[in-house]
């Protein structure tokens, strides 16, 4: 007779992702987020391997017995990419104390948290309070009837004119109480910029819209390709022309023109709280697509 040598509970390693093993990293972490615009391994692998390096760097995966089964990318003092194999969702919670223990093994003391909201009962049990949190709705795109609305797309030199309205729109805004939306002038610009050269996805400037009385903008929405679906980057009206039907007409103008382009869906994200707007997409024909994702902040 022989007896099998007796072999314990298997180890739980959380160790920097290799190259070699991109392909399984990506395939575990879309198994187990639902709150993503696109499900497509190669999407989200182009997107990892055209990182710089040091990002690249700051996705780790969670092993057992050589396998992985969770992803997670850390920063200075933040937790995201977080994600589990269905099969092993048991495990959510010792994952994410490895990844503290790194953390805090750098000098982290409170730790911001960003994950779907499946994943919520993990990160309570280790004492993350949630902050926000934030949907992604979709809309079938489609022709409507014209509005009455003077429209045209925005040009390349109205980055300052854009940037001074985007700052007005979200003064005071319920997104900015959560650290969204806020910055100096400069940053704005950056953010502008950044979004007309496709740092949000490429810019799509034949479905973005202003409207402009004299030479002031008091609407726009700004629609990037990002992951594969047209996106929502930006939509705002100004506080003294809001209730006439500017933010409506532009989202249908937007969603008309992408159904020209064939383009079959659209996507973007809002804040919960923000109710207003959830209303008027609702209204558009948008639904929530997978779970909430949400910010939540471990104190020191």
């Amino acid at each position: 007779m022989f007896l099998r040598p007796f072999r314990g509970p298997v180890p739980l390693v959380l160790e920097p992702l290799q190259s070699a093993e991109a392909h399984a990293f990506w395939r575990v972490f879309l198994s187990g987020r639902g709150d993503l615009p696109t499900k497509d391994l190669t999407v989200h692998l182009d997107r990892f391997l055209s990182l710089p390096p040091e990002e690249q760097r700051a996705h780790f995966a969670a092993k057992k017995d050589g396998r992985i089964i969770g992803t997670v990318r850390l920063g200075s003092a933040e937790i995201s990419g977080f994600s589990m194999d269905p099969h092993h969702t048991d495990d959510a919670a010792a994952v994410l104390l490895k990844a503290m223990d790194l953390l805090r093994a750098r000098g982290a003391t409170g730790i911001i948290g960003h994950f779907e909201d499946r994943y919520e009962t993990a990160f309570a049990s280790l004492g993350f309070r949630r902050t926000f949190a934030r949907m992604r709705m979709e809309a079938p795109t489609k022709r409507w009837p014209p509005r009455d609305l003077l429209l045209q797309p925005p040009e390349e030199d109205e980055v300052l004119g854009l940037t001074a309205f985007l700052q007005d729109v979200y003064e005071g805004h319920i997104e900015q109480q959560y650290g969204m939306h806020v910055g100096s002038e400069e940053e704005w610009r950056g953010y502008v910029t950044g979004l007309l050269k496709g740092d949000s996805g490429r810019f799509m400037p034949d479905a973005s819209y202003v409207v402009l009385e004299a030479d002031r903008i008091v609407a726009a929405i700004l629609v990037t390709h990002w992951m594969g679906t047209p996106l929502v980057a930006e939509l705002g009206v100004a506080k003294d022309r809001r209730g006439r039907g500017f933010g409506r007409g532009l989202v249908e103008a937007s969603m008309g023109r992408l159904a020209g382009l064939d383009e079959p869906r659209i996507g973007l994200y809002v804040t919960l709280g923000n109710d207003p707007a959830i209303a008027l997409y609702r209204s558009l024909g948008f639904d929530q697509v997978g779970g909430q994702s949400v910010t939540a902040r471990l104190e020191a």
